[in-house]
């Protein structure tokens, strides 16, 4: 029964009483407080029994004491505590001080100790967290009352012929007493101020975890934890509805082996040892990756992460994993690639066309106005075939890359020569730092359109009277996974307009360009580079700018002379 009844304490002290003996009822509360002394005078009158029968017969108010303790007991658990105020029940340790006096006096000559007997409502008065110095005094006062009942003429088990110093010999159980009934009041307080910080702190708790459980519930991305014996703690329901995708024909559901998971073409099973949440159990952390579940039009993609937890000691507890649904960036992705391929291919062969025509018209004998337009036309229709080369470039899978050996020295020559023209008329300074041969497997083709890029770039974005160095070397264990073997550096710098950090974060984004190159109007696409960072990574290498505004740029290419594999 709650203590939430309609009548209420005078103090917040009564109301603390009342907190203290909330997780129970009142009445249940009273009678295991009234127990142990019911038991210990229960144990008591055996001992008479059995070793001074005599106490029950010549002395009357022992019984009157036990029979009091029995009623007080009954009334304990019986009466309607929880319809009065808690101070009340106070009545029972009270009176327990009357019938404690009687069966003291009757059996303090035949059995020691009796007087502690009055320890049992000193900590009760004490404990109930009830108005406590009041409690204290009240627990001082019957202590002493029951301890001098005896000693004191007219009661019943006054004993004749008493010393006067007799009067003295209970004077410090009282005060023991006291000290009992101060104890346990500041240690109750204590323990209430405890519990109620532990209360708030729990209630603090549920808050967060209620406000975290709707969070994760209502989140669109799938959610899974796991401890470190393979069980699920977490899993909201995006990602319930996920696992039912994954789940084969018929079944309602299964474990992560079972499930039709597949790479991210779609088609090809991932193993069970590969699969995300397995890995994660065996400690393993990862970002993004890409996998499908499910099949035919109800196939998924997902973008998979997982971060292992370690307790104290750094042992592993589990993991989180976290499944993104990336299906409509997937299509678009692949949208956009296909839309960009097929506009590229049917751009490119009639421009083409237009050019061969515009060269072989430029053959006649033509006047000079005609000259002058067929001439522009061939410019613009040029430089139009080389934006749709980039966009078909941008769309191929520049991933694949058709290696032979390579004299890396001179495709950088034949770039360099190619371009020194150009750069002269610009009002450029060209300098090459070349080795006469390093030989390498790489694609010909794509190593050289990548020196082309960023010499075109170099002479595009370089002020006249500016300068341009490219040089290549051959480095030691620099780059790769394992920072070993050898590799190729291929250092293009000038002296241009520069670029900001942020420009530079953005600088290998399809179709980006710079403030300052937009303004000042420099043809472009801002797809030269996004292709020669594909085609660099494709041979398994690195490409690093630097750059600092109006000072110039750096670009350093690495690539392992072995080839991508290596």
């Amino acid at each position: 029964m709650s203590l939430a009844t309609p009548t209420t304490l005078p103090s917040a002290e009564a109301a603390e009483g009342r907190r203290h003996f909330g997780q129970f009822s009142l009445r249940r509360r009273v009678l295991l407080s009234q127990m142990p002394l019911t038991l210990s005078v229960a144990l008591i009158v055996v001992a008479v029994a059995v070793f001074h029968p005599h106490i029950m017969t010549d002395s009357p108010y022992f019984l009157g004491g036990v029979g009091g303790v029995a009623l007080l007991t009954v009334l304990a658990g019986v009466a309607p505590w929880d319809r009065f105020p808690p101070v009340v029940y106070w009545v029972i340790p009270l009176l327990d001080f009357v019938a404690i006096a009687p069966i003291w006096a009757s059996a303090r000559h035949g059995l020691d100790g009796m007087v502690m007997l009055s320890a049992f409502p000193v900590f009760w008065l004490a404990w109930s967290g009830i108005y406590p110095v009041i409690g204290v005094v009240l627990a001082f006062v019957g202590s002493a009352a029951v301890t001098w009942w005896p000693y004191l003429p007219g009661t019943p088990t006054f004993a004749e012929g008493l010393l006067e110093y007799d009067l003295h010999r209970p004077v410090v159980v009282p005060f023991i007493m006291l000290a009992l009934a101060v104890a346990a009041s500041v240690l109750t307080r204590s323990m209430d101020r405890q519990r109620r910080d532990l209360g708030a702190a729990l209630e603090s708790f549920e808050t967060q975890n209620r406000l975290l459980q709707a969070v994760v519930e209502t989140s669109d991305v799938g959610i899974l934890v796991v401890d470190g014996d393979g069980h699920d703690v977490l899993m909201n329901q995006a990602q319930r509805r996920t696992h039912f995708i994954g789940l084969p024909p018929g079944r309602e559901d299964g474990a992560e082996h079972e499930l039709l998971l597949f790479e991210a073409d779609g088609v090809t099973p991932i193993p069970a040892e590969e699969r995300p949440v397995t890995q994660a159990l065996q400690g393993k952390d990862y970002r993004g990756r890409i996998i499908a579940i499910g099949t035919d039009g109800a196939q998924q993609h997902l973008s998979v992460s997982a971060s292992s937890m370690h307790d104290q000691e750094g042992t592993f507890d589990g993991t989180v994993v976290v499944f993104q649904n990336v299906t409509d960036l997937m299509d678009a992705i692949q949208t956009r690639e296909r839309f960009v391929a097929e506009v590229s291919h049917e751009f490119r062969t009639p421009l083409t066309s237009i050019i061969g025509y515009l060269d072989v018209a430029l053959e006649e004998d033509l006047d000079p106005l005609v000259r002058k337009f067929l001439t522009t036309s061939q410019r613009n229709a040029e430089r139009l075939l080389g934006l749709v080369t980039s966009l078909l470039d941008t769309a191929a899978n520049s991933s694949k890359v058709t290696v032979q050996e390579v004299n890396l020295a001179r495709l950088v020559r034949n770039s360099a020569e190619s371009v020194a023209v150009q750069a002269t008329k610009a009002g450029l300074s060209l300098q090459a730092d070349l080795p006469e041969r390093m030989d390498a497997k790489a694609d010909p083709v794509k190593m050289g359109q990548v020196v082309d890029n960023l010499l075109s770039n170099a002479i595009k974005y370089t002020p006249a009277g500016g300068s341009i160095t490219v040089s290549l070397r051959q480095l030691e264990g620099v780059g790769g996974v394992d920072g070993s073997g050898e590799w190729a550096e291929l250092v293009v710098r000038d002296t241009g307009f520069g670029m900001t950090e942020a420009e530079r974060e953005k600088l290998f984004t399809n179709f980006y360009r710079t403030e300052h190159v937009r303004k000042a109007a420099i043809p472009g696409t801002g797809l030269g580079l996004a292709i020669t960072q594909g085609f660099v990574r494709a041979h398994g290498g690195e490409i690093l700018v630097a750059s600092e505004k109006d000072v110039g740029s750096t670009f350093t290419v690495r690539i392992p002379l072995c080839g991508p594999d290596a």
